[in-house]
């Protein structure tokens, strides 16, 4: 059973993306007229229904939310997980970010990305031919590196597939107590069956691609930043996330003790919640980087 979040999508849609790929998308629209649209990039094996509680909180502050499932994740076409390239991601935040202005002709967009969402936010961010025009970007506990125990037969069988069959998939080994220590929400993700277990040979290639690239041009972000990162986070090494953020310039980092994998989905969120409209608020009131 689908078990939804605090706040139902204002409405939902489809949107289509490169190769394709058809996109299933929930917007979310505050009361008053919006200050500026956010868009949420959601991590590996999930889906867009599981923030809808971070849409809540971004619609109090008065943003529009754009929140889309990536394709092979939750309503979304694709096989579970598969990818042709990472730039396939990159294509679906592409498309989320031109819904995002057709919505709000000039009003900023911001980035609000989790986990693997995160690696994809900061993969764009660092690509000087396709940066995407906005104000800042919110990162939590990105995919910079695995800190889950991986046996070293299933990463060599991973590498081998990539090549010859892609779309080859593995058990993904998460567990529900390595997410989050919120009970509730635990029990949550276990009844939820939009969200999938496997990793793709590909994904698993690409991703490591897209670390790497992360990692030598952190630098070069234009963008203000605010990381919070997870300090006991068993999946996502917390370690490697806060060096890359000390590379980005003017980047806020926060590294939360206690904390595992998902921090807008633990016990005490409103701590992150607090910290991701400070920064908002930050980010709209300063004038756009320019390139």
């Amino acid at each position: 059973m689908y078990l939804p979040g605090p706040q139902a999508p204002t409405e939902t849609r489809t949107l289509p993306s490169s190769g394709g790929a058809t996109l299933y998308v929930e917007l979310f629209r505050p009361a008053a007229a919006p200050r500026a649209v956010a868009v949420i990039v959601h991590g590996y094996a999930e889906h867009i229904g599981r923030y809808r509680e971070v849409a809540h909180v971004l619609t109090d502050a008065g943003l529009t939310v754009v929140g889309f499932d990536l394709r092979g994740h939750g309503r979304s076409s694709g096989g579970r997980g598969v990818i042709r390239s990472f730039t396939d991601y990159l294509d679906d935040l592409d498309a989320a970010l031109a819904l995002a202005r057709q919505l709000a002709p000039g009003l900023p967009v911001v980035l609000v990305a989790h986990s693997n969402g995160g690696l994809i936010a900061l993969r764009a961010l660092t690509d000087e031919r396709r940066r995407p025009d906005v104000v800042g970007a919110v990162i939590s506990s990105p995919f910079l590196a695995l800190k889950l125990k991986v046996p070293k037969a299933q990463i060599w069988v991973a590498r081998a597939a990539s090549r010859i069959m892609p779309g080859f998939t593995q058990k993904n080994g998460l567990k529900v107590e390595d997410i989050t220590s919120d009970k509730g929400k635990q029990a949550e993700r276990l009844a939820d069956t939009l969200c999938h277990e496997v990793a793709s040979a590909r994904w698993f290639t690409e991703a490591f691609d897209a670390q790497a690239h992360v990692k030598a041009r952190a630098s070069s972000i234009q963008v203000p930043t605010l990381w919070v990162i997870g300090e006991a986070d068993p999946i996502a090494d917390a370690k490697v996330a806060n060096a890359v953020a000390g590379t980005v310039p003017g980047a806020e980092v926060h590294m939360l003790a206690g904390f595992l994998h998902e921090v807008f989905n633990e016990v005490d969120r409103a701590r992150p919640f607090a910290m991701m409209v400070d920064a908002l608020d930050g980010f709209l009131a300063k004038p756009a980087a320019q390139p």
